[in-house]
């Protein structure tokens, strides 16, 4: 029977607090009679939005405890968005903050589902809104990347989940969704969407860049590792890791 492990790894814009970081992830465990299932989401919070942080807090809790399962994606999204609300009720704040509450918040969304049987496999299901990505590692090489595959399809303008249903539109229509068989040995990455754009960057050029992600065993690793490469510099002249926020799940089927 495959079984899992994961780590989780985040850090702030450079030049940023803790508590101003907007990202965010979650993982949850279902244990039902046949089949476990675990959750893994992360969130990636638009910075000129109000509240974005507790946006992508709820969107990440939202898919990890299954609010996004068998319903319209509009429906879950409209409760999420008055939990939003309800939680910014009675804030003191300036008219102009009012003014962009009112707007809403905005935010990426990248989750997946694995279902563990009794059997050497599993089954997996994600879905994505915006740019944070998903990749699929197999003897040290990407299988499979999710909803983006190049850097080149990251851009300034991502599509993301508004806190107001009004801004939302038809969302059924960038939702991404993917679907598949999982072995033990595999790994998947998920990542919001500067160390994705890296990812796809550095492993063009060297792929193996996964053993370097594989050997982050700690906070403190991943923050010397981010440190690092946004101070390397690209071909193009660039930094390779634009200063972003960063959020960094690593399962591993063991």
């Amino acid at each position: 029977m495959v079984r899992i492990e994961s780590e989780c790894f985040s850090m702030p814009k450079a030049g940023n607090r803790q508590d101003e970081y907007e990202d965010a992830f979650n993982r949850s465990i279902q244990i039902n009679k046949d089949t476990t299932n675990y959750r893994f989401a992360i969130a990636d919070g638009a910075s000129e939005s109000s509240f974005a942080d507790l946006w992508a807090k709820l969107l990440a809790s939202g898919y990890c405890n299954g609010k996004f399962d068998d319903r319209p994606l509009q429906k879950s999204i409209s409760k999420l968005s008055r939990v939003w609300q309800k939680k910014l009720q009675g804030k003191d704040l300036p008219w102009y903050a009012q003014e962009k509450l009112s707007s809403g918040a905005f935010a990426a969304i990248a989750g997946i589902t694995f279902r563990l049987t009794d059997a050497s496999f599993t089954a997996f299901d994600a879905v994505a809104i915006g740019d944070s990505c998903i990749f699929q590692i197999r003897n040290d090489k990407m299988i499979a990347a999710f909803p983006m595959s190049s850097a080149d399809e990251f851009h300034n303008r991502p599509v993301l989940i508004s806190s107001n249903a009004a801004n939302n539109g038809p969302l059924k229509d960038f939702v991404r969704t993917w679907s598949g068989i999982a072995k033990a040995g595999d790994s998947f990455l998920l990542m919001t969407d500067a160390l994705a754009c890296w990812l796809l960057t550095r492993y063009e050029e060297d792929l193996s860049v996964i053993k370097k992600l594989y050997g982050l065993a700690s906070e403190q690793d991943f923050t010397r590792f981010v440190h690092a490469e946004r101070k390397s510099i690209s071909r193009d002249g660039g930094f390779y890791l634009r200063n972003d926020d960063v959020t960094f799940i690593r399962v591993k089927l063991l």
